[in-house]
């Protein structure tokens, strides 16, 4: 449970709840392609140490999606060899989305956390408003769930690539918006806070122009209670994702943007 909730954060893992007010606003065209390509470096700190203890990966490709135009999202996360020895890390997500409005139609999920098992199947049923989740834990075995399904509703990887179309001409510093997101078999509720620009110095390539977010975190065994969860997105067209900063109760997670391939 500890590294699911990290890794939630790590993926900006929101969903919107409900179509209208409240929803991020959003612009077209997007502001990616099919063969993007971006890499992270997942970083623990804690006063003087400041080690690598993962990487991932999100590609994006197009294909057909039983006739219908849709992108492609795969987010896996490895951690590193040094670390296995401690935690053994591997999360493989994928999504299928429509093309025309990034509508969700499909996500996967398989996970191996230090000897946990997880796996999700979830088909979106638009005419019935609900999510058919199919979900296995290694400790519970297989679970069916119908989650209701919102008109903003986005799983993990979609959701990376629907908070990039974002409209900053109609954000305000301040902003808030009421958020949630499932995955497995439970809703999770955060508040998403915009804060604006400011010069950030990402590691390993200088300062850049990003958009400062921030979104409230589960209290629990890792996280303390009213922190919050920060993620830049670039200034630009693109609004790639360049860092992403966890407060754990001992030190903090940082993500960072490693390489990116438009």
């Amino acid at each position: 449970m500890r590294w699911k909730l990290l890794i939630l954060g790590l993926l900006v893992s929101v969903t919107v709840n409900g179509q209208g007010k409240g929803c991020i606003p959003t612009r077209t065209p997007y502001p990616f392609e099919g063969g993007e390509r971006i890499t992270l470096s997942l970083m623990y700190k804690w006063g003087a140490v400041n080690t690598e203890v993962a990487q991932a990966w999100v590609n994006l490709d197009t294909l057909q999606y039983n006739g219908s135009q849709a992108y492609h999202v795969n987010f896996k996360v490895k951690s590193a060899p040094f670390f296995d020895i401690f935690f053994k890390m591997r999360e493989d997500f994928h999504s299928w989305m429509r093309r025309d409005g990034l509508v969700p139609l499909k996500f996967t999920r398989d996970t191996y956390e230090g000897g946990y098992k997880a796996t999700n199947l979830y088909y979106y049923d638009w005419q019935k408003k609900v999510i058919h989740a199919d979900v296995n834990f290694s400790n519970r075995g297989d679970e069916h769930y119908e989650i209701p399904l919102h008109d903003c509703a986005y799983d993990l990887p979609a959701l990376i690539f629907y908070l990039r179309t974002m409209d900053v001409s109609r954000m305000k510093k301040g902003d808030k918006y009421h958020l949630s997101f499932a995955i497995d078999d439970s809703v999770f509720d955060v508040v998403l806070t915009y804060h604006g620009r400011e010069r950030l110095n990402v590691r390993k390539m200088g300062r850049r122009n990003a958009l400062l977010f921030s979104c409230s975190v589960v209290s629990g065994a890792m996280f303390e209670g009213d922190q919050e969860l920060k993620f830049w997105f670039s200034d630009d067209a693109r609004h790639v994702p360049l860092a992403v900063m966890a407060p754990l109760r001992v030190g903090a997670v940082w993500c960072w943007l490693k390489q990116y391939k438009p």
